[in-house]
C-alpha cells in the first residue's frame, strides 16, 4: 500500500472497534541501514503487547491481533521496498500499513480509535506535493515531502513515451521531427511544428486520463518537471486543479529521483508559505474574538461540529485526554490514562473530514505559544 487516500483516511479515523494499535517507525530506502526496520517494528510491538495485556486482553488474543504485523518482521523483500517512514494499524478485523516519503519518530498509541497526527504531513496542504517528471522517452510521477520522495505506479494503459500515443493513433510521422534550427524537437530546441504540438497534446490528454485516477481528490500541488516548451501543452491538457504555474526546467531524464524532488521543492514551498502566513495573518486579526481560540476545550468541540475552517497543531507532540460527544466536554489529562485519546489528533483529523485547512506545524511554530490555534467559521 502507498498511496494514503481521503476515503482510506476517513475510513481509519471512523473507526472506533477498538483496541486499535498504530504504530510509526523511520525507514531507509537502500544500505546496510535496512536491516534496522524489522528490528525497530519488532521492538514495538513488544511495546504494544504490553499496553494490551494492561488492558486485561487474553495473550492469546494479543498474539493473534498482532500476527500479521509479526510477519512483516521475516519478510526480507518487503524492508528493501521502503519510503522514509512506515505506519501500521492493527485492529482485530484488519491491518494496513503505508510506505510514506516522511520520516517518522518511533511511536506506538494503543486506543479506542487510531491515532493519525503523525501523517498530517501527508494529509493536509502544507506538505504533500505530488512531481510529474516528462521527457521524450519516460514519464515518471512520484509523491514528495520536503524531506522525501517515492516513485508512483501510473495506471495500466497510461503512456510512458511518445512512441506509445503514435503507434495507438495510427500515425505514421517520425519521432524526431527536425526544426529550421536542426535540433530535435523533443528536447526542445527550435520552435515545434504544430503536428509535433498536436501529438505531444494528445500525449498529454492520455496521461492527464491516468493521472485523474491517481490524484482523484487529492488537494496538494502537481509540479511538472521538463523543458520548457511542454510547460503550455500539458496545461492545455491538464484537468488537475491543483497544478502550480511554475515548474522545474530542464529535460528529467536520467536525473535522480532525489534531485527532482529537492529542485520541485523551491517552486512549491513558497505556495504552501503563502497560505499558512494568510492563515497566521488572519488568526492575528480576529485575535480576541470568538472566532478565534487557542483553547484546546473549545478548539475540540468546535472541530467535531464543523465549525473550525482552519487550525495550526503541534506534531510531535501530544495532549491527552478525551472528548464526551454528549456534553460536549473536554477533559485534559496530565499523562496518558487508558482509552485517551490525543485532542490534538481529534481535532485535527475532524476539522480534515469537514473541509477545513491543517497546518502540521512544530510546537514552536504554532501561533499564541500552544499546541493548538483555530479559527472559526462561525
Amino acid at each position: 500500500m502507498e498511496l494514503l487516500r481521503k476515503e482510506e483516511i476517513k475510513s481509519l479515523a471512523n473507526d472506533s472497534t477498538g483496541p486499535c494499535i498504530s504504530i510509526f517507525l523511520p525507514t531507509h530506502r537502500g544500505g546496510v541501514e535496512i536491516k534496522q526496520g524489522p528490528i525497530r517494528l519488532k521492538n514495538l510491538l513488544r511495546e504494544a503487547e504490553q499496553q494490551l495485556l494492561v488492558r486485561k486482553m487474553r495473550p492469546a488474543e494479543v498474539k493473534e491481533l498482532l500476527e500479521p504485523a509479526e510477519q512483516l518482521t521475516e519478510d526480507f523483500g518487503f524492508w528493501q521496498h521502503q519510503g522514509e517512514g512506515l505506519a501500521v494499524f492493527l485492529t482485530s478485523r484488519f491491518a494496513r500499513w503505508y510506505r510514506l516519503p516522511v520520516r517518522f519518530d518511533e511511536l506506538v498509541v494503543v486506543a479506542g480509535r487510531f491515532h493519525l497526527k503523525p501523517l498530517l504531513r501527508l494529509l493536509t496542504e502544507d506538505g504533500l506535493f505530488y512531481l510529474l517528471a516528462l521527457s521524450q522517452n519516460e514519464v515518471r510521477l512520484f509523491q514528495c515531502t520536503r524531506h522525501g520522495v517515492r516513485e508512483m505506479e501510473l495506471p495500466a494503459g497510461t503512456p510512458a513515451s511518445l512512441d506509445q500515443v503514435l503507434q495507438v493513433s495510427g500515425l505514421e510521422r517520425q519521432l524526431q521531427v527536425h526544426t529550421a534550427g536542426g535540433g530535435p524537437l523533443y528536447h526542445g530546441h527550435g520552435a515545434a511544428s504544430e503536428d509535433a504540438k498536436q501529438d505531444l497534446r494528445e500525449f498529454f490528454r492520455l496521461l492527464d486520463k491516468g493521472l485523474r485516477e491517481v490524484l482523484r481528490d487529492q488537494r496538494a500541488p502537481l509540479v511538472l518537471a521538463g523543458v520548457e516548451y511542454l510547460f503550455p501543452l500539458y496545461r492545455e491538457a491538464n484537468t488537475y486543479p491543483h497544478l502550480v504555474s511554475a515548474g522545474v526546467p530542464g529535460n528529467p531524464q536520467g536525473k535522480r529521483a532525489e534531485e527532482l524532488r529537492e529542485a520541485a521543492w523551491a517552486v512549491v514551498e513558497p505556495v504552501f508559505r503563502k497560505e499558512r502566513e494568510s492563515a497566521r495573518q488572519l488568526l492575528d486579526e480576529l485575535a480576541g474574538s470568538a472566532r478565534a481560540s487557542l483553547n484546546l476545550r473549545e478548539i475540540v468541540p468546535a472541530a467535531c461540529q464543523g465549525r473550525v475552517d482552519r487550525l495550526f497543531v503541534a506534531v510531535g507532540v501530544q495532549q491527552w485526554g478525551s472528548f464526551n460527544q454528549g456534553t460536549q466536554k473536554v477533559r485534559i489529562s496530565r499523562s496518558y490514562r487508558v482509552d485517551d485519546v490525543d485532542l490534538l489528533d481529534l481535532a485535527a483529523l475532524q476539522t480534515l473530514q469537514q473541509g477545513g485547512a491543517v497546518y502540521a506545524v512544530t510546537e514552536q511554530q504554532v501561533p499564541g505559544g500552544g499546541k493548538a490555534a483555530a479559527i472559526f467559521r462561525y
